[in-house]
């Protein structure tokens, strides 16, 4: 579910930047609607309107909702987002407008086994058009926005260079992504607490 919410305020946001995900390893009690994000679209797209104000976008349930057998009504979907930015961002100001949608499978999840379908694709693709089609997109090799787009120029770059002929042929090499240690949730708070000057 996302739902879009418009606040007459400017400067209702405590932070500023695009928005923020909600990890899985959040625990219920501090998720209850199952989030999985907020983005600031007023910061996310400036200049986008001509009105003052702030919009935001609250996505709720994904992959959360699957068992449901029905989803929240529009009212429990803006009383739902409500209650995240209130948590989260600690804004209760009544929004001037809201619209909600569900959206059903917009973001594809990757199965077991993704990587050893894409070294496949690679090697059929080869087969079939000899290095004349290269694919990029969510399907392949990321689901998001910006790996929609540096897939798109590894593409055009790598056919420019003679080194890419599918698109798929980095599939499965693990030398292509940094490894991060996140900290830990314990780690987190104390240096939420730290910030605040609660140590």
């Amino acid at each position: 579910m996302v739902v879009n919410l418009y606040f007459k305020d400017p400067h209702i946001l405590p932070e500023r930047g695009f928005g923020y995900l909600i990890p899985r390893s959040i625990p219920f009690a501090q998720n209850p609607e199952r989030a999985l994000g907020v983005v600031f679209d007023s910061d996310a797209v400036k200049g986008q309107d001509t009105a003052s104000g702030t919009k935001v976008t609250v996505m709720l349930g994904g992959h959360w909702w699957d068992a449901f057998d029905a989803y929240p009504d529009e009212e429990e979907g803006v009383n739902m987002a409500r209650a995240v930015l209130h948590r989260h961002l600690k804004i209760s100001d009544k929004p001037a407008a809201t619209r909600v949608s569900i959206q059903r499978n917009c973001i594809p999840q990757y199965t077991v086994g993704h990587e050893s379908r894409m070294q496949a694709a690679h090697v059929d693709l080869m087969r079939e058009f000899k290095g004349k089609l290269a694919v990029a997109g969510n399907s392949y090799t990321g689901v998001g926005l910006n790996d929609c787009v540096r897939a798109a120029r590894d593409v055009v770059m790598g056919m420019k260079r003679g080194t890419v002929s599918t698109g798929l042929e980095d599939a499965g090499r693990k030398d292509l992504y940094v490894q991060v240690t996140l900290p830990s949730a314990a780690e987190i708070d104390a240096e939420t607490r730290r910030r605040e000057g609660r140590s």
